[in-house]
């Protein structure tokens, strides 16, 4: 979660402000897309929750920095002026339940390697 948080902080950090808020977004989708698909298995449902609501607060930061107004702006242009929240990703949905005695994949051995 720590490690998730900083690159979070890192995609949205000051230095890249001159940068335009859908291209923060898109790298930050990158992120989250792939941080999702590796801890999607298990309970992670809080996990993705925090750092859903995590981002969301940095990206509000982030525009309301750049366009030097309140934080309130940037909560204004995230949820009410973008219908979709500027193309953010959504983790609702993808978390895998753990089913007692089945394997989490079809083939455990996928790439076809030899257990040692």
């Amino acid at each position: 979660m720590q490690h998730a948080r900083d690159r979070i902080r890192e995609i949205t950090a000051r230095r890249r402000l001159p940068l335009r808020a859908e291209a923060i977004v898109e790298d930050l989708n990158l992120f989250l897309r792939g941080w999702m698909a590796y801890f999607k298995y298990g309970h992670s449902a809080r996990s993705f929750s925090k750092i859903g609501r995590f981002a969301r607060e940095r990206v509000a930061h982030f525009i309301s920095r750049k366009h030097r107004r309140s934080g309130a702006f940037g909560w204004w242009v995230l949820t009410i002026s973008s219908p979709n929240e500027l193309g953010l990703v959504s983790q609702y949905g993808t978390v895998v339940a753990p089913r007692a005695g089945k394997p989490w994949r079809e083939r455990p051995n996928a790439a076809g390697e030899r257990r040692r």
